[in-house]
This record gives structure tokens, C-alpha cells and sequence, in this order.
């Protein structure tokens, strides 16, 4: 492939950097009577962004950080807080990569290549605590700007 037709960041590696996980009420069996909600409980969400630029090694770490609260419509209720790490390695130098490209980067592209990895360790939590969620949403990127994220970026 032509080098212009990559993004100058490219995703390296993924990985689960913490995860935290607090049941705090138990299961309550659903009697014969009763029926079965048939949407998925509510649920809080709550996003945090952060990038380390590591200028030695032409690389930056994304932390994605989702903290889920639910549900609150019946039990279990729970606290489930998980951090990723997104590994890039800049395909220039950080002297030659436009501010604009960053910008795109810290705004848009970062959440968005690591979102579809957050959907899957979420689901897979709540799957393995028997616990019905929702799947989280795909991303509208070109709306991303709208989206109020904590976005700290520092050098390493």
C-alpha cells in the first residue's frame, strides 16, 4: 500500500492496562410469576481520555478509560471501571507530523480506533458477570468533537 494512504499513527497493540470490578448487591431469582424486562437496565457511562507521547521511541499510548455503574433498574448492581491502552507508532518524526494531524488524532481517530476494543471487553465482562447490558454503540467520528471527553496529552 502507498505510503500516503496510511494514517500517520498506526495502532500497534492493545491492552487491557486495569480493570476493577465491584459486584455490590447479589443476584435475585426471578420468580415463575414475574416477567422479564424486556429492554436492558439502564446504565451510567463515563469516559476518560488520555495520551503519553513517547518521543524516544516514536510511539504514543492512548488510555481509554470507561466507568459503568448499573444496572439501575434491578440486580445485580454493580462498578466496573477498565482502562486500554492503545500502543501508536508515528510513522514520521513528531517534528514533521502537522498539528492538525495531531488534533485529528487526540480528537477523533484515538477514540475511535480504540472504541471497538472497549465494546468487546465490555461486553465480555458483563457477559461473564451474567449481567445484561446493552452492546455499547458504534461512534459517529464525525461528530466526535461534540463529544465531551477529558483529553490530557503529555510528553514522555
Amino acid at each position: 500500500m502507498e505510503q500516503e494512504h496510511l494514517y500517520p499513527l498506526q495502532l500497534l497493540d492493545v491492552r487491557l492496562y486495569t480493570a476493577n470490578i465491584e459486584r455490590l448487591t447479589e443476584e435475585t431469582a426471578v420468580d415463575e410469576g414475574e416477567e422479564e424486562q424486556e429492554s436492558a437496565p439502564p446504565f451510567f457511562l463515563g469516559l476518560d481520555l488520555s495520551i503519553v507521547r513517547h518521543r524516544e521511541q516514536q510511539q504514543a499510548s492512548v488510555f481509554l478509560t470507561l466507568h459503568v455503574k448499573g444496572p439501575d433498574a434491578r440486580r445485580p448492581e454493580f462498578h466496573l471501571n477498565f482502562t486500554l491502552e492503545g500502543l501508536f507508532e508515528v510513522q514520521c518524526d513528531w517534528e514533521t507530523l502537522s498539528p492538525e494531524v495531531w488534533e485529528e488524532f487526540e480528537h477523533i481517530s484515538a477514540m475511535t480506533l480504540l472504541w471497538p476494543y472497549a465494546r468487546e471487553y465490555l461486553h465480555s465482562f458483563a457477559r461473564r458477570m451474567r449481567v445484561e447490558l446493552p452492546v455499547l454503540p458504534t461512534l459517529n467520528r464525525l461528530s466526535l468533537k461534540r463529544i465531551p471527553v477529558t483529553n490530557t496529552s503529555t510528553d514522555l
